[in-house]
């Protein structure tokens, strides 16, 4: 082989490599996408269900406080997931943020047995408020892409 096909074969080998890096880099970005938008839908799933207990307990004179405080362990926990599986420190600072803020409304000791008193009561309806608001209730979409979680977060926090 001359020195021209050989300058070809080259060519054409890097054409290849670099199409197939191009593929594996749409294909690893992709998959970072759908992470993030499975982890914001779990986050946006138990912010709503955290809504829709505080305004039943609301509806029914808080006859079952402990699922409240319950729904808020699973919003915090689903937080703290994302947050730890999270390399962008951008994103991380948001959603430390929002643990921030949705911690501030955890009472009790960790026990099954929980009793609101009045003002943590008024303080979860204030949070069921501000979550409705935002758009974190039931019977409404929601948009997981990461610009618009990031959006709502920063607007439910910014709220404070």
């Amino acid at each position: 082989m001359n020195k021209k096909n050989w300058i070809v074969v080259a060519l054409v080998v890097s054409l290849f490599g670099n199409a197939m890096f191009f593929m594996e880099y749409k294909r690893v970005s992709r998959n970072e996408e759908l992470r993030h938008e499975l982890l914001n839908a779990y986050i946006q799933r138990d912010l709503a269900q955290l809504e829709e207990a505080i305004q039943y307990q609301q509806d029914h004179k808080w006859e079952n406080e402990t699922l409240v405080t319950q729904k808020l362990d699973d919003a915090i926990d689903s937080i703290i997931l994302h947050s730890g599986m999270e390399s962008n420190k951008e994103k991380e600072n948001i959603l430390l943020k929002l643990h921030d803020y949705i911690n501030e409304f955890k009472t009790g000791d960790g026990t099954f047995d929980v009793s609101l008193n009045d003002k943590q009561r008024a303080d979860y309806i204030h949070l069921a408020q501000k979550l409705r608001s935002n758009g974190w209730n039931y019977g409404v979409g929601y948009d997981t892409s990461w610009d618009a979680f990031a959006a709502k977060v920063t607007k439910l926090v910014g709220e404070s």
